[in-house]
């Protein structure tokens, strides 16, 4: 049966990662396509000073710039592809056998969606009222910040939109697909995977040297940055307050549902 496509993101230093993913793909029966990363050093510097010296509310260093810029390669991968639709997986991400029905190309336009969140960060978080079903999962809006950017579906439309947006290397990737002040949290709809057929390894107990980021040592952020602007916070409030109204529209038990945290399938889920 055809399948949309699957990327995994993968630095060429990281070997162990390749080994690791492409041994889940094979137990699963998953043809993916390896997406080679953006290395730190590739970052544009002007891109780097601009996060150096801004007042933007994210502010951030090579490490996650590189890591958005690479996600936005598996986004042309895409387009490319002529594919409606695609599975994107960073190389940390362990995978339920439910991810499997996912991988239909009419699914997408089945569920009028513009982007599936198939991760859990296990942390609570509000969902819509209105339920779907792929199988054995149960999908619902994501209506609150979930961040993780390891595992999401993307349609066509919605990565040609996200390569539009000067949104992209503004901020986090994460917070760019899944959080407040993002590109699509309650603009675009945004389904969340309930359970999570996809999980980063970080998020389990078991200890893996596959779970240890390249970037993570690149976060801690400078002491000579500037004060972030007052005016930009201000308006991250008022644009997400003019997001909720617009849910309480369409959807007001959202609003008033109490937080969840959403399980991952499978069998090592810590839960």
């Amino acid at each position: 049966m055809p399948t949309i496509p699957v990327y995994y993101i993968n630095l060429a230093a990281r070997p162990d990662r390749r080994a690791f993913m492409e041994h889940k793909f094979a137990q699963l029966g998953i043809t993916a396509e390896r997406v080679e990363a953006v290395r730190m050093d590739e970052v544009p510097p002007a891109l780097v000073e601009w996060h150096r010296t801004t007042q933007s509310l994210w502010r951030l260093a090579e490490g996650d710039l590189a890591c958005g810029l690479s996600h936005q390669r598996s986004w042309e991968r895409l387009l490319d592809s002529g594919a409606p639709a695609a599975l994107i997986l960073e190389d940390d991400v362990e995978l339920a056998a439910q991810v499997l029905d996912f991988l239909d190309p009419g699914l997408v336009e089945r569920l009028g969606a513009d982007l599936l969140k198939l991760e859990t960060f296990h942390s609570p978080v509000k969902l819509g009222s209105a339920a779907q079903q792929v199988g054995a999962t149960t999908m619902r809006e994501l209506c609150s910040s979930q961040m993780g950017g390891a595992a999401y579906i993307l349609s066509r439309d919605a990565a040609r939109a996200s390569l539009l947006s000067p949104l992209r290397n503004q901020m986090g990737i994460d917070r760019f697909l899944f959080g407040r002040g993002g590109y699509h949290l309650l603009r675009s709809r945004v389904l969340q995977a309930i359970p999570s057929p996809c999980i980063q390894i970080d998020k389990l107990d078991a200890v893996d040297s596959i779970g240890e980021s390249n970037i993570a040592g690149t976060r801690t952020p400078a002491p000579d940055r500037p004060q972030r602007d007052l005016g930009a916070v201000i308006g991250l409030h008022l644009d997400h307050v003019g997001r909720l109204v617009r849910l309480a529209s369409r959807d007001f038990a959202a609003l008033r549902g109490p937080r969840v945290v959403v399980p991952f399938a499978g069998t090592a889920d810590p839960a």
